[in-house]
């Protein structure tokens, strides 16, 4: 299918968001050895001139994941003509998502051990008992049985979209009776069960949040699909200001955000360096899943000498590494895996 090169760079720029607002999360809130009140001192920390919104906010880059999804599903299946089964379709997203996940959860419980033995702690996330590792190998961290952070805690997100994926699959992959108008009252019913249930929560980090904007997601593909650029557009533009005015809203912030990247993506073809943001995109879910066990070792390198996360030079290289980390990581293992598993199992 035809790549979508921008929302390949906004997957890219959504993780990298979540993986600046952890630095003053990992480095200095979660930090055994920081004791500095940095949500006190945000601007203390590195460009914050430049990054301070995502100092505070960039966790809402796990948001625009959810919707992303929605959409990116919607562009690989909703509009194919031969039939998807159910093994099919499971087996390439296991493939995809599980290795990587299976690899850097075995890698914090070895780097947590080394810790809990040099140090007598856990660095960062306390609850990595048998229990918790059980829920992580099962890809269930986040579906509401766990009682607090556990080994590789971002993966929460990706075992909710789990759910989302089989929804998907049963309601509009094999059902195929996902049009706009059902999909925007589900929406609705879902939206309005999240405002009752979940009423005013400044986290979203739930099942019926994450359902919420995957059906965005879908919904700005079956716009995209079904009017003018022209219009769109402006309906873009309202949505990102409604999205503005008076208390922030996530919910509309990042449909908003998507349908403009999926609109701008024709435009600016000739300008955009395919190969980069493909490069970039790829590299969305290994820096996602590798910043925590990054983290932990170096903080168990730095220990006391905790001035280094105020310095620039500091923040570049640990920013380089990763992404340096995440490119060995895809290509050399989670595309290699994705293979094998595809070769075996389908």
């Amino acid at each position: 299918m035809k790549k979508l090169y921008l929302i390949e760079l906004l997957r890219f720029l959504s993780a990298v968001s979540v993986v600046i607002y952890h630095y003053q999360i990992y480095f200095f809130q979660l930090n055994n050895f920081n004791e500095v009140m940095i949500l006190e001192n945000l601007e203390t920390l590195p460009f914050n001139l430049i990054l301070s919104l995502f100092y505070k906010y960039g966790d809402y880059g796990v948001h625009m994941f959810f919707c992303i999804s929605g959409f990116i599903m919607s562009y690989v299946y909703l509009e194919k003509t031969e039939d998807t089964n159910a093994k099919t379709f499971f087996v390439s997203r296991f493939s995809r998502l599980y290795p990587l996940h299976f690899v850097t959860l075995f890698a914090v419980l070895f780097i947590q051990q080394y810790s809990l033995y040099t140090t007598q702690n856990y660095q960062l996330f306390q609850f990595n008992d048998l229990y918790h590792f059980v829920l992580h190998l099962g890809f269930v961290s986040a579906w509401g049985l766990e009682k607090g952070f556990s080994f590789n805690q971002p993966i929460w997100s990706v075992s909710l979209e789990i759910i989302c994926y089989f929804l998907f699959f049963v309601a509009a992959v094999k059902s195929n009776k996902m049009n706009l108008l059902t999909t925007t009252i589900i929406l609705i019913f879902v939206a309005t069960s999240n405002k009752v249930i979940v009423g005013s929560s400044d986290t979203h980090s739930d099942l019926i949040s994450c359902i919420q904007l995957f059906l965005t997601g879908m919904i700005i593909f079956q716009l995209s699909k079904k009017f003018k650029k022209l219009y769109l557009l402006f309906f873009a533009f309202i949505l990102l200001l409604l999205s503005l005015v008076g208390n922030f809203k996530i919910f509309i912030f990042c449909p908003a955000i998507l349908l403009l990247f999926v609109l701008l993506e024709n435009n600016f073809l000739q300008l955009i360096s395919k190969k980069l943001f493909s490069y970039l995109g790829n590299l969305t879910y290994s820096i996602y899943l590798w910043q925590t066990p990054v983290a932990i070792i170096v903080i168990l390198f730095v220990k006391d000498n905790t001035s280094i996360f105020y310095s620039y030079k500091f923040f570049f290289l640990y920013f380089s590494f990763l992404i340096f980390l995440s490119s060995l990581s895809y290509y050399y293992l989670e595309k290699k895996l994705q293979k094998f598993i595809k070769v075996h199992l389908t």
